[in-house]
């Protein structure tokens, strides 16, 4: 018998407010009010620690621009710091790990090194730490500072994260002896001081506690780009970008393992959790009853059918790139769909069928959509269940991460094929709506999981890195640490196109004396 554990299912929960459907707090059975209680929040982290999931995850956004934001999504509205939150959250669960959201152009390395090494310790070694690197010019006025967007955030968080986890290790483990015979407090060889002084940020470093638990606590990201590619391999821990295929998956996690074995890691130690909307019902029928309820409650521009603008308006539009992605409200029309599928959706309305001949014509965008549309719903151009322009429309506002319309086994067999084909190592579960999506998931598709074999049934490990098998790892500053293969997290390299951080900086690293 083999003593190589069996691969599981990695589960997170993204906790979003109001869940991650715009229409979802308009639903009659969804509460809206619980953004600022802390009771709302810990019955959804319990309710995930009660799946035996991986963690709870706290996303966060800065820019603070409240009118805009409430038609992007209602959870950017309104909710609580996410390290207080935590902080809490900590009290009142045991095993779940938490993720707590920080932007490293809005923080220093050493206040964030801090506050993550103390909610470690607090936690018990549950908390991880999810970084964004989201420019916004709306933001970045709220902190006195411009627009960092571009390639300079990556070249600046490339040298945090390395300060950041070299502060973690700056007080080495057994540091703190305590002899009351000798009156020594500290052994002071274990002590360290960075003295970093590169291309962003000067930091003399001690921090002043221990070693976090976890040692590192791990590091989470979204991204899909190439620095953000070189990003995840150098740093990370679990990426969760949502490639829409099994395909697009599995192709971008070999990608970046490559690129991870490269930089002296183990490719194996990094994880993909792509995000997924599950909507579950009794039957198929009743979770696209569901999704088109949701849907229906969307806002939808004034004009639906052109937006007030005519077609070589929107062709303009949708040929500037940044415009792709899901439509923001102000283009949600059928114009704007029309432009991107190269095909005219405008005279049938937002209720007219979408005909075969129509559907022929479109580009490959067009196909997608068809394509998602009808995954999401069975509706097909001269189908039995024909296609609205409308349906079209839909896809194209929600169209992120993967939504499952079908009963608690369809959902299991969707998460199965993903994990079986090496698309995902897990999923980042997002609720359209609370509270019955968020129950109906751990109720019922999580048994059918456990039953198959593909989830814990109770937790094996106390900390956040246990619960991924992720090893404790060496401090920077320990004598044996060089001596370790691949002990020097991302030693090999930089994110592609930015000056080596480590080479850049005048750093010592010498013990503190006295």
């Amino acid at each position: 018998m083999s003593d190589t554990p069996a691969r599981h299912l990695h589960l997170g929960y993204m906790y979003w407010v109001n869940g991650t459907h715009w229409g979802g707090w308009r639903q009659p059975e969804a509460p809206t009010d619980g953004a600022f209680d802390f009771e709302y929040a810990l019955r959804a982290a319990q309710t995930v620690e009660r799946g035996k999931f991986d963690f709870f995850f706290l996303g966060d956004t800065l820019p603070g621009d409240l009118v805009t934001e409430q038609w992007i999504t209602t959870h950017n509205t309104g909710r609580l710091e996410p390290f207080t939150l935590a902080s809490q959250l900590a009290l009142q669960t045991s095993r779940v790990g938490i993720v707590v959201t920080a932007h490293p152009t809005y923080y220093d390395p050493y206040i964030l090194a801090r506050l993550t090494a103390s909610l470690d310790h607090l936690s018990g070694g549950r908390l991880a730490w999810n970084v964004v690197l989201g420019a916004n010019d709306v933001a970045a006025r709220n902190f006195s500072l411009p627009d960092l967007g571009g390639e300079t955030r990556y070249e600046r968080a490339d040298e945090f994260i390395e300060i950041v986890k070299r502060l973690w290790d700056s007080v080495e483990d057994g540091a703190y002896i305590q002899d009351k015979a000798s009156g020594a407090f500290i052994d002071n060889s274990k002590i360290h001081r960075l003295n970093w002084k590169g291309k962003h940020f000067s930091v003399e470093g001690t921090l002043p506690l221990r070693r976090p638990p976890q040692g590192h606590p791990p590091l989470l990201y979204a991204g899909a780009s190439e620095l953000s590619r070189q990003l995840t391999a150098k740093w990370c821990d679990v990426n969760f970008t949502g490639p829409k295929s099994i395909r697009d998956s599995a192709e971008f996690n070999a990608d970046v393992r490559a690129r991870a074995a490269a930089l002296g890691r183990n490719p194996d130690e990094v994880f993909f959790l792509p995000g997924v909307t599950p909507i579950i019902g009794d039957t198929r029928e009743s979770a696209i009853a569901v999704y088109d309820r949701l849907n229906e409650s969307l806002p939808l521009d004034e004009d639906p059918i052109t937006g007030g603008k005519d077609a070589a308006h929107w062709r303009e539009f949708v040929e500037n790139p940044r415009n792709g992605g899901p439509l923001r409200y102000g283009f949600r029309n059928l114009a704007v769909v029309s432009a991107r599928i190269g095909a005219d959706l405008t005279a049938l309305g937002l209720e007219g069928l979408v005909s075969e001949e129509l559907a022929a014509s479109v580009n490959d965008e067009g196909r997608r959509l068809l394509a998602q549309a009808a995954s999401r719903t069975d509706r097909k151009p001269g189908g039995a269940q024909p296609l609205r322009a409308k349906d079209l429309l839909y896809s194209a506002i929600i169209d992120g991460f993967p939504i499952i319309n079908g009963t608690a086994a369809q959902v299991a067999d969707f998460l199965e094929e993903w994990f079986t084909s090496g698309a995902a190592d897990g999923f980042n579960v997002q609720s359209p709506y609370l509270w019955s999506q968020l129950d109906r998931f751990v109720d019922e598709v999580v048994p059918i999981l456990q039953q198959r074999g593909l989830h814990r049934r109770e937790y094996e490990t106390d900390t956040f890195r246990g619960h991924l098998g992720l090893p404790r790892p060496r401090g920077f500053f320990e004598s044996s640490y060089d001596d370790a293969p691949g002990a020097r997290e991302g030693n090999a390299g930089t994110v592609e196109h930015t000056a080596a951080s480590a080479a850049a900086a005048d750093v010592e690293t010498e013990p503190v004396s006295v």
